[in-house]
Parts: C-alpha cells; sequence; structure tokens
C-alpha cells in the first residue's frame, strides 16, 4: 500500500510511519519541520519538505 503522512518528522507521524514501513508499505512523509526534525524521518521512507497550510 502506498502512504501519505502529514507531519511524519514529528514524533507520532514519524512512529506512524515506521509501523507501515515494517508492515512493508511505500511511505511518502510531507512536513515543514516547523516542530519536527528531519533526523526523525525513517530510513525507507520519501520526503518532501513542504508547507501545505
Amino acid at each position: 500500500m502506498r502512504v501519505l503522512v502529514t507531519g511524519g518528522a514529528g514524533f507520532i507521524g514519524s512512529h506512524i510511519a515506521a509501523a507501515h514501513l515494517d508492515r512493508g508499505d511505500s511511505v511518502l512523509i510531507v512536513d515543514n519541520l516547523y516542530a519536527g526534525c528531519r533526523g526523525s524521518v525513517p530510513e525507507g521512507a520519501q520526503f518532501a519538505e513542504a508547507d501545505i497550510t
């Protein structure tokens, strides 16, 4: 399954993304890094820095 996680560089979003990656899903994370950290993005996830507000 392909999964989009917004806010995926934050605590909750990064754990949700990691759980999907563990299931074998393809994960795209979109985050503006206002409160998140690029280092929190799980390995294997695609990442796009963007503000969608």
